[in-house]
């Protein structure tokens, strides 16, 4: 296990902690003996057994605040209470997001606006709530996605969330370093969790072969990427090197990466239109 540049973290509060890469850094985090502060918007029983489970070997506790990110009343008052009852976070991440996919002409303006509340403004709101409490020497990150370094096909909702995301990071950094406090925006390409398995089910096939050029993660190698990033501290945080690739090309070399693209593009429309010719003739 990878040591941390300035001791594992004591107090660690994690939004989105009930599901995916949240969860996965809660118990990794318990094991680690940290005191951890869930947040999100339900977290099973069962979770939390579990999670109890890690925590009686380490020492460290758990313990869940069911609260909506985009609401900055509610995040602000739970992180207080959180930091009474379980104590000042050093360290804090927020997992919380959702995926919704369509193309741009067929995106309502609802869909479109929850991304944006859940993912921009809901970071916004943890990261205000948990730099009510932190101190110098803290460390806080954010989960943005590749999908804010580079756009895919009906991805205009979660690529515009996740840009505000990575340039929401980029302005706390600049401010809080500073300040003694660093700043970290994890931006992964696809992992298998149960958002990419729903996105599977009712997104579009060329979406899918547009994001095989950064590949597919387990979710288990992504966190064990993500929490190497975590422990250094690194601004910007990319597990697994197709996707590191991915990253590089778009920032330094957007022509290229457009090229790369627009060819996936027409791969993925041809595949799609293949199956649906399949599908009419079997009818």
């Amino acid at each position: 296990m990878s040591n941390w540049k300035h001791g594992a973290p004591r107090v660690a509060f994690i939004s989105g902690g009930g599901s995916g890469i949240g969860l996965r850094l809660a118990g990794a985090l318990l094991q680690e003996g940290a005191r951890v502060a869930i947040f999100d918007l339900h977290v099973d029983e069962s979770v939390l057994a579990d999670l109890r489970g890690k925590q009686a070997h380490a020492g460290g506790w758990v313990e869940s605040y069911t609260v909506d990110i985009t609401d900055p009343v509610a995040v602000t008052t739970s992180m207080d209470l959180a930091t009474a009852e379980v104590g000042v976070p050093d360290f804090a991440i927020n997992c919380a997001g959702i995926l919704r996919t369509a193309e741009f002409s067929e995106l309502a303006f609802e869909t479109f606006e929850q991304s944006i509340r859940v993912n921009l403004i809901g970071s916004r709101n943890f990261a205000a709530g948990a730099l009510r409490h932190m101190q110098p020497g803290g460390h806080l990150a954010l989960v943005a996605s590749l999908a804010g370094i580079c756009g895919s096909y009906t991805h205009a909702a979660y690529s515009a969330s996740k840009f505000g995301v990575v340039g929401l990071a980029e302005v706390l950094r600049t401010e809080l370093t500073p300040k003694g406090i660093d700043v970290s925006v994890v931006c992964p390409g696809e992992i298998h969790t149960p958002m990419l398995e729903e996105e599977r089910r009712t997104g579009r096939l060329v979406t899918e072969v547009i994001n095989e050029f950064a590949g597919v993660m387990p979710v288990d190698k992504a966190v064990d990427g993500i929490l190497a990033g975590l422990r250094k501290r690194q601004y910007m945080i990319t597990p697994g090197f197709r996707a590191r690739l991915t990253r590089a090309i778009a920032r330094k070399a957007p022509g290229l990466f457009h090229r790369i693209i627009d060819g996936k593009v027409r791969q993925g429309l041809a595949r799609e239109q293949r199956q649906a010719a399949g599908s009419k003739a079997k009818s």
